[in-house]
């Protein structure tokens, strides 16, 4: 049976860093328990921990294994030889990771159900044999590029669906009958987007000080995320909540101002603008009322 072996030499980390299979601009972080920041590629390659796949793209398949001897798990679950594992010199945890040679798109304009819910029961499958972390979403990786990890190098690049497939006979079973992001795939994604949505009507409630402020802005965003993610059939961890709920606190808190307010309302309500406005509304109906005759 193939291994993986150790290596560091530069040459075969290049192909692993191609720039359209990583984030242009990654979340990363020196110590998870300080938060997330978004960096540059380059900047966030200098930190131990970081966002392997780009937004609304499955590149990387990873899987969190925490127990000794994790780096060799593969082999007794059955599985081909993952393109990396990054390895906790303390501990021995790891995380394996499989490239995908055709990436999935899991969320966003042309996202297609098939190719989700067929990943959705291959990653499910091999978090079973590998018995993996069912509550990762694999949002942050241990970053292979770090010498706080030793890092384990296996003979490919990436893996295509139907080859990680064939190693996981019974498939079938593990198809999700929800949503595959809410099983799994994407979870991250959809906390996010559920919370911006939300966030952005809602800020305008916590402006000044006092006990609207920003402290209590913080706090209902959190309480906000933590509600949308209790809905989903496998939780996030609320560390994890926590860091997606800060980030759009942060973002909607910093752009979405009283004075942006009135620069759009100024921008979009001008007598020119209204004037199209109207003219739009009403060949819009007398459209719908030459389809209805």
């Amino acid at each position: 049976m193939s291994t993986i072996v150790d290596d560091r030499g530069l040459d075969c980390q290049l192909d692993l860093f191609a720039p359209e299979r990583w984030p242009k601009r990654p979340y990363c972080s020196d110590d998870l328990e300080r938060g997330l920041r978004i960096r540059s590629l380059a900047q966030a390659l200098t930190k131990p921990y970081i966002q392997a796949n780009p937004p609304h793209l499955r590149v990387w398949s990873i899987h969190d294994c925490d127990y000794p001897g994790a780096a060799i798990a593969w082999e007794s679950a059955g599985l081909p030889p993952p393109t990396w594992a990054t390895v906790n010199r303390q501990n021995a945890h790891a995380h394996l990771v499989w490239g995908l040679s055709a990436p999935v798109l899991v969320d966003g304009l042309g996202a297609r159900d098939a190719p989700m819910r067929y990943l959705a029961a291959i990653e499910s499958y091999m978090r079973e044999r590998l018995r993996a972390d069912p509550g990762y979403t694999g949002l942050i990786t241990k970053n292979p590029m770090h010498p706080l990890w030793r890092v384990l190098r296996g003979p490919r690049l990436a893996y295509e669906l139907h080859e990680l497939a064939e190693w996981l006979p019974g498939l079938e079973k593990h198809r999700p009958y929800r949503r595959p992001e809410e099983v799994g795939l994407g979870r991250n994604v959809l906390i996010f987007d559920q919370t911006r949505h939300w966030a952005y009507r809602a800020v305008r409630q916590y402006w000044g000080g006092g006990l609207r402020g920003w402290n209590a802005w913080l706090s209902i965003c959190n309480y906000k995320a933590l509600e949308y993610n209790g809905n989903l059939l496998y939780p996030l961890d609320e560390r994890e909540v926590w860091h997606i709920a800060k980030s759009v606190a942060k973002w909607v808190w910093r752009h979405f101002t009283p004075q942006a307010l009135a620069e759009l309302i100024k921008n979009t309500h001008t007598s020119e603008v209204q004037r199209n406005r109207r003219l739009s509304d009403g060949r819009k109906r007398f459209i719908e009322e030459m389809d209805a005759a």
